[in-house]
């Protein structure tokens, strides 16, 4: 997506907190890229912790493709990283475009919302019945949307990966 945007002539911030359920060696290898190219910008921060208002600055869209990927780790003890992840970063970040009107949000989803189906292919309009709490996190970052645009009129867009 770096690449593309960049080659359209679009400067892009990236912003990653290099987690370590990818290995972190092999992100920076797919950002190679891009580093070194202008227009390009790098920050490790982790949208959780960090002040994200200043990343804004500038912005005219965002693509919120952070997440703690993984079905199978998100049960049991490894569950407390998936909220921070998935759900408390997407808020912050949603806290942080409230005050940015003029920024679009593309948020990334997963098709985990929707569990189990027996219609092929998958549709958008299938019912939302996750089967994981990783599942259950991405379709909380999706009412968080709802929930922003709404109350303070944050425009955004859901795709499914």
């Amino acid at each position: 997506m770096c690449e593309r945007l960049l080659n359209e002539g679009c400067e892009v911030l990236g912003v990653d907190s290099f987690t370590d359920y990818y290995s972190p060696e092999r992100k920076r290898a797919q950002l190679a890229p891009c580093s070194g190219r202008p227009g390009f910008t790098l920050v490790e921060e982790n949208l959780a912790t960090c002040d994200i208002a200043p990343l804004l600055e500038g912005a005219s869209g965002v693509f919120h493709l952070a997440a703690q990927a993984g079905v199978r780790k998100s049960w049991g003890k490894e569950f407390s990283l998936y909220i921070e992840s998935n759900v408390l970063a997407t808020q912050r970040l949603l806290e942080a475009l409230k005050d940015a009107p003029s920024v679009r949000l593309i948020y990334s989803s997963s098709s985990s919302v929707y569990g189990e189906t027996r219609v092929l292919p998958m549709r958008e309009d299938h019912p939302a019945v996750p089967l994981s709490p990783y599942g259950a996190t991405k379709l909380s970052g999706e009412h968080l949307c709802e929930l922003y645009r709404r109350n303070y009129g944050v425009t955004y867009r859901v795709r499914y990966c």
